[in-house]
């Protein structure tokens, strides 16, 4: 017993929270990477196994009364739209934000880096080899032409060209400094081909404008210029407030633009028209009533959704992460934030921490040295 205690008392139970951070991390990460939804079996199991991390974070954790009161806030906040929108996208960012205390975050960037590689080649040569199934159908091209694409085990081509843009993102962040011609053409290669296999002109746009902005930060030598980086998510929710409120299906330009994104400004203007906007968050069953399709944008789905207050308090958070990030000169994280910027036009998934580890820089707010060196308390 005298042992026991004697461990109890010695042990650096700091450096156990960050390393039991990770390891909740880690996992929430490869269930994404292996596209398994909330409801599967396997999914709650190593669910159960994170959320045990978690919680020797949190204990092991000294938090100043700053730190207590910001995480009471977001916690509080999480719950609320959990219950009312049904949805835990919002709690478990805000968790995973509050736990990042003394944790490094190029650390996390590696630990993704690893595995959404790793299930990617999984992933595509199971299917390819037959040993998972690889969801071989047809779609029609920008020309009306059926063409062969494939899933490669996951739900949709598009979330199979979603999972090769993530881990390329991701490589290129890991590798920023070391990216020239080469990085670039052998990246492009990688994307085109599953462009070809998967006919995601989503992803493949994003990618390249991805490119656009690494070349332009690398071109680019004056701090001051740089400042536009910043104007990623204003420009964004701008853009989609803009196409929903004042779509009309019989301006060809309208139709042109709504075609180009697969019809998701018709689908954000008619829950605009029939629904409104509300201060508050709302649940789910009002736009059930009258079901137009997935709200395929981010900045409208937390609008619609979430309510106005929200809506404005997380851009807030957003937009001061960015200007604080540029105040720093941590250039390359704001190329990165931008990047998602734009997918957030397209998709919803920049919400979670686990699909985009870079909405988790919002961290920087409570925890300034987040992208500070390799810290002895944030590494293992």
């Amino acid at each position: 017993m005298e042992k026991i205690k004697t461990l109890l008392r010695t042990s650096d139970w700091e450096r156990v929270g960050i390393a039991a951070f990770y390891g909740y991390f880690a996992i929430n990460m490869l269930m994404k990477a292996f596209t398994y939804d909330h409801g599967e079996k396997t999914y709650l199991v190593f669910f159960a196994f994170a959320m045990a991390f978690w919680g020797i974070k949190m204990v092991t954790t000294k938090y100043t009364l700053r730190e207590v009161g910001w995480i009471a806030l977001l916690i509080g906040l999480g719950v609320v739209l959990s219950v009312i929108t049904k949805q835990n996208t919002w709690l478990l960012l805000f968790m995973t934000i509050i736990a990042m205390k003394n944790c490094n975050f190029r650390f996390m960037i590696r630990l993704a880096v690893y595995i959404r590689a790793f299930s990617l080649l999984v992933l595509v040569i199971g299917s390819t080899f037959g040993v998972y199934d690889i969801g071989f159908k047809t779609t029609p091209d920008t020309k009306y032409v059926e063409i062969p694409v494939y899933s490669f085990a996951m739900n949709e081509p598009n979330t199979a060209f979603l999972a090769v843009f993530l881990t390329l993102v991701l490589l290129l962040y890991y590798n920023y400094e070391k990216l020239n011609k080469w990085w670039f053409l052998g990246t492009s290669a990688v994307a085109f081909l599953f462009y070809e296999l998967t006919f995601c002109r989503t992803g493949i746009a994003v990618f390249f404008f991805c490119w656009a902005l690494i070349v332009f930060d690398k071109l680019v030598r004056k701090h001051k210029y740089k400042f536009i980086l910043t104007l990623s998510v204003p420009v964004g929710a701008l853009f989609s407030l803009c196409t929903m409120v004042f779509y009309d299906g019989g301006n060809s330009l309208m139709r042109l633009l709504n075609h180009f994104v697969s019809g998701r400004i018709y689908i954000m203007s008619s829950y605009y028209n029939t629904q409104g906007l509300s201060l508050l968050p709302r649940v789910q069953e009002i736009f059930y009533g009258q079901y137009f399709g997935l709200i395929d944008n981010t900045y409208m789905f937390v609008l619609l959704y979430c309510g106005i207050i929200v809506s404005l308090f997380f851009f807030w958070l957003v937009e001061k992460t960015l200007i604080t990030l540029y105040r720093q000169r941590h250039y390359k994280e704001l190329v990165m934030l931008g990047t998602l910027a734009l997918y957030g036009v397209l998709e919803q998934f920049i919400m979670n921490g686990f699909m985009n580890p870079f909405i988790l820089l919002c961290g920087i707010l409570l925890y300034p040295d987040l992208l500070d060196g390799d810290k002895e308390v944030g590494t293992i």
